[in-house]
């Protein structure tokens, strides 16, 4: 072998994975932004938050409209729901979201996609391959 011993190769092999992958935090979601307006209330960064999930818009939208307990419209970059709903349950709503649609059961990393077999959809871990069943 060329002189190299387990350890420093180990080492070098760490130094060269680039940072976005070795930290632990790499996907990050933009804090949503609330406005509350009279009689609704506005998420205005609604489409950024979706573009960072890279989930299907509509599918967010009535997971809200739903866990909320309201009803609303959704707009090109945003969506108004009806009543004054508080800004930190919106907010817990999309962690709720995370954690059920989003993030691994497994490794807890965010790269899954839904997949369907024969009527059941699961999401698939693309990291570590685990699967488990989800509602849609």
């Amino acid at each position: 072998m060329s002189g190299f011993d387990y350890e420093s190769l180990l080492d070098r092999a760490r130094d060269r994975i680039p940072k976005d992958i070795s930290e632990r935090a790499r996907w990050t979601m933009p804090e949503p932004e609330i406005l509350l307006e009279g009689n609704q209330t506005i998420l205005r960064n609604f489409s950024s938050i979706v573009d960072s999930m890279d989930r299907d818009a509509n599918h967010v939208y009535q997971f809200l409209i739903n866990e909320l307990g309201t009803s609303g419209t959704q707009e090109s970059t945003r969506i108004l729901l009806k009543g004054r709903v508080p800004p930190k349950r919106i907010k817990e709503k999309i962690v709720a979201y995370v954690k059920t649609f989003i993030l691994c059961g497994q490794c807890k990393a965010p790269d899954t996609r839904f997949i369907k077999e024969d009527r059941t959809y699961l999401l698939k871990c693309q990291a570590c391959g685990a699967t488990r069943p989800v509602r849609l």
